[in-house]
């Protein structure tokens, strides 16, 4: 794993704190990308976008449905049918983990060509997330940037979860009614700054008069509200909603 300073780890956390929270209060589509954009843009990204491959039944030609990237590249993209050969599709079908721009096409036979033409109108990398929502929707957002990416796990990690917030928000605006942000009852919101530090189950019981078992009960509860496979990503997500602050010692 790469070592960064911890300012850029604040960055990071900074940029992804009551995310959720501020997506979910915003009015329309080009509010949801206004936000997301002002806090990618301080990551150094220059554009944001989901790309929609598949959803409501039928396979779609790798459009943006939201958000957007460098001017007249998507344009480009269709018009020379990079999308029937382009490898970052054909990755985000298959993968569920993050991915950049320049490791994926640019070791690619097929996708070096369209990377290297989408350098030339500004797209020098991107990183890219897979989406999967609901029973049919998959696709993937893309941040774009003017640079290589040299990203370390726990940035990948942060970056991840935003782009996920973000399909979410924008995905729910635009097929569905909008939907108030889940809450957390006071004892799982307990449980959960415990979890924030790193405390095990035993010990948070231990903390707050519990048992493990009872422990363990709430944990999951949170986990599932906000949609997290893992502790670390249900901390991810309660900072992102505005649950958690990201600097354990202000809880």
């Amino acid at each position: 794993m790469k070592h960064y300073p911890s300012r850029e780890f604040d960055a990071f956390r900074s940029a992804a704190e009551g995310m959720v929270g501020a997506l979910a209060a915003a009015k329309d589509l080009s509010e949801i990308d206004r936000i997301f954009v002002e806090r990618i843009t301080t990551l150094g990204f220059h554009t944001a976008g989901y790309i929609r491959v598949f959803g409501q039944g039928q396979f779609h030609s790798a459009e943006f449905l939201f958000g957007g990237t460098v001017p007249n590249w998507a344009e480009r993209y269709q018009a020379q049918y990079y999308r029937i050969d382009d490898p970052v599709v054909s990755a985000a079908c298959r993968m569920t983990g993050a991915f950049t721009l320049d490791e994926v096409a640019g070791t690619s036979r097929l996708g070096a060509p369209i990377l290297k033409d989408s350098r030339r109108y500004g797209l020098y990398d991107g990183f890219c997330a897979p989406i999967r929502a609901e029973y049919d929707e998959m696709g993937l957002v893309m941040l774009g940037t003017g640079r290589l990416l040299h990203l370390g796990d726990y940035e990948r990690f942060l970056l991840q979860g935003m782009c996920e917030a973000y399909a979410q928000a924008g995905l729910k605006m635009h097929l569905a009614p909008h939907a108030a942000p889940p809450s957390l009852t006071r004892r799982e919101t307990e449980c959960l700054r415990w979890v924030a530090i790193g405390r095990s189950d035993p010990q948070i019981g231990m903390i707050l008069g519990l048992s493990p078992n009872t422990v363990h009960a709430h944990v999951e509860a949170a986990k599932c509200k906000l949609g997290a496979n893992s502790r670390a990503q249900l901390v991810l997500r309660a900072v992102m909603a505005g649950i958690l602050r990201s600097d354990p010692s202000q809880q």
